[in-house]
């Protein structure tokens, strides 16, 4: 076999398993949550993304590999907060220059190299460019179906619609070059966009974007050159991003939403006892969740999937009596939790919890649960004192 035709096997391989979007997101987690040990993450993350993938091998992993984890989660707790405020002490003295952005060497709990002061993320970032209803409601659509978007907040999506701005390209107009420093990041509002990769002396088409497609992610995480060139094919109309508003967006809100979900779990009693690692490690987890009244948030039989707790507001449990009718067992507001008997012994929902008026909760999901052990832990240990839900 010649080398082309092993290069085009390999490609086709690549491609008929989708590896080279699996890279992009491996890479990523890793960039984003900067872990102590990469290869560790990496099991873990696979094994909470893709479950039905790692079916087999996640079960084989529960059973075996619980207490060495535990054991090194112990054992390596008072490096990583000595690390981390190192990192910190580094980040804050490189802040004061605006024009050095060097790459951290240390574990960072947030995403950006650079630590910036608040006012710094606000005066910093571009100012809010004007848009249509129309265009705003199609960058949210657009950034809602990307990998690397699809998991923001409404705070962080109007954020980054507030940034992006207008730029067009008519046809045959290189809007990335391949080997330039990536910059921006963009979305295609109309148009289509071809993107071409170099090899020697040929240029070999790789991908065509057309409306509601994303390019140039990349350049969001990392200043690395670009892979491709992209082209304009016709009249283009895309959104753009810039790197470092993006970068400062995220910082920011990431920065905030840690803080209020740190002083939160310090009022609820049961995480009054945790250390500092043992809050952040929990309030990392945490996703904000809010819900109407009268709407559902779990129903009584089903499986349980996530742990929640209350952040504001009042939720009613109620359990099915044997007339079909339902009974009202307990109501619960800010500082209190449910959903958790599920998570701990396999078994199905117990009651049904409604929204009474505006409910917020914050939530962590199964997969994230079962290795947040310090949570665990506690929980076992009260499981007999808190109403079954």
């Amino acid at each position: 076999m010649s080398s082309s035709e092993d290069k085009q096997e390999l490609q086709q391989y690549l491609d008929e398993k989708k590896l080279n979007a699996l890279f992009v997101t491996i890479v990523e987690a890793i960039l984003t949550k900067k872990p102590q040990c990469p290869i560790d993450f990496m099991v873990k993350f696979l094994l909470d993304k893709y479950p039905s993938e790692t079916g087999s091998i996640a079960k084989r992993f529960e059973k075996e590999a619980p207490m060495s984890l535990v054991m090194a989660t112990s054992s390596s707790k008072n490096s990583e907060e000595e690390e981390l405020r190192e990192s910190e002490e580094e980040s804050s003295v490189r802040s004061e220059s605006k024009d050095s952005n060097p790459r951290p060497k240390k574990r960072r709990e947030s995403i950006c190299a650079e630590k910036l002061k608040d006012d710094e993320c606000d005066s910093d970032l571009q100012e809010v460019k004007e848009k249509s209803e129309s265009e705003m409601a199609r960058i949210s659509e657009i950034l809602m179906g990307n990998m690397f978007f699809s998991h923001l907040d409404e705070q962080q999506m109007k954020a980054i619609r507030n940034t992006m701005f207008l730029i067009t390209h008519a046809d045959g107009d290189i809007i990335i070059r391949q080997g330039d420093e990536g910059e921006n990041f963009f979305l295609v509002d109309s148009g289509v966009v071809e993107i071409f990769i170099n090899d020697g002396d040929k240029r070999k088409l790789v991908k065509t974007c057309q409306a509601g497609d994303s390019f140039g992610e990349l350049a969001l995480l990392y200043g690395a050159p670009r892979a491709a060139s992209c082209l304009a094919s016709g009249d283009v109309r895309l959104w753009a991003l810039d790197r470092i508003s993006f970068k400062r967006i995220l910082m920011k809100i990431t920065l905030d939403v840690r803080t209020v979900n740190k002083s939160f779990l310090q009022n609820v009693p049961l995480f009054s006892n945790l250390d500092e690692y043992e809050l952040l490690s929990i309030s990392d987890s945490l996703h904000e969740e809010n819900f109407e009244d009268s709407q559902t948030v779990l129903t009584e039989g089903e499986e349980g999937d996530k742990f929640f707790l209350i952040k504001d507001g009042c939720a009613v449990c109620t359990k099915r009596q044997s007339d079909g009718s339902s009974k009202e067992v307990k109501r619960m507001t800010g500082g209190q939790y449910f959903g958790e008997l599920a998570l701990l012994t396999d078994k199905p929902r117990q009651a049904t919890v409604t929204a009474e008026g505006s409910l917020s909760c914050l939530s962590i999901n199964c997969a994230t649960f079962n290795r947040l052990v310090c949570m665990k832990e506690l929980l076992v240990r009260n499981m007999e004192t808190y109403s079954k839900n």
